[in-house]
């Protein structure tokens, strides 16, 4: 058939010493290219694993993997298999008890979404203080701290991540990190060079306190490697809320006009 004016007719020698068999790539042996092909759908099998240990329902799916070990387990010993038949279901119960759920990555921002906040911060764990709800917060309460608004939501990390308390930032009269009231300051890394750390101490603390108007306290302790600079953004970020509501707004600077 004559080809069309302008084209090119594919060249023939292409298709010569092409490989009808997908599973020997590159020319490789037969073995190779199944083993290959089994290590890769291995890999691609790791995210598709770590998105169902995210669903809820994950700890059935591992019950029933035990489950199902245990049974093998039992079945072997009971006719007096040999030793290499018990490798199954020791793996899967092995497999069960390791594969435990993870955490969704994006779930500080699902939490940070459903309560309407401008910002979610590391709370640490709750140091103590007093806090407008009649619920008490256990000591050492992982917690996010949400900025909405002029309030500051205190929210357990538990799995319901309800809001405990709402904290008026308007009345927070002082911030300290470490018993020192907090004031930003910039300081130019030409004069202070971040220092690599030779030892990293992981029970460091550091200490958030706000200090209210009418005499209440609350503190966050953060604990780690980062515990300084923890605290610290925490800090600031409820210092620059505060210092931006108490600027006068539009309506007012227009009433201080006339």
């Amino acid at each position: 058939m004559p080809h069309r004016q302008g084209t090119k007719p594919a060249d023939p020698s292409l298709e010569q010493g092409r490989e009808g068999d997908s599973f020997r790539p590159f020319g490789l042996p037969r073995w190779a290219g199944l083993g290959l092909y089994a290590l890769f759908s291995f890999l691609l099998l790791i995210p598709l694993v770590r998105r169902w240990r995210r669903h809820p329902r994950w700890s059935a799916v591992r019950l029933a993997l035990g489950a199902l070990g245990a049974a093998g387990g039992a079945a072997a010993y009971s006719q007096a298999w040999p030793w290499w038949a018990w490798a199954a279901p020791v793996f899967v119960m092995l497999l069960a008890a390791w594969l435990g759920p993870t955490q969704d990555p994006d779930r500080e921002r699902k939490i940070q979404r459903r309560h309407q906040a401008e910002y979610l911060l590391n709370g640490g764990g709750f140091a103590g203080g007093r806090l407008p709800s009649s619920e008490p917060l256990p000591e050492k309460q992982p917690l996010y701290l949400l900025i909405r608004g002029e309030h500051l939501l205190v929210v357990p990390r538990t799995a319901d991540a309800d809001v405990h308390s709402a904290l008026s930032i308007r009345r927070i009269e002082r911030i300290e990190v470490d018993g020192e009231t907090y004031l930003p300051i910039y300081v130019s890394e030409a004069k202070d060079p971040p220092v690599k750390e030779t030892t990293v101490d992981q029970r460091a603390t550091s200490e958030l306190a706000l200090k209210f108007n009418d005499g209440g306290a609350v503190r966050f302790r953060y604990v780690g490697a980062f515990h300084k600079h923890l605290a610290e953004t925490a800090a600031h970020a409820v210092y620059s809320v505060r210092e931006q509501l108490r600027r006068p707004q539009p309506a007012e600077l227009t009433r201080i006009v006339q």
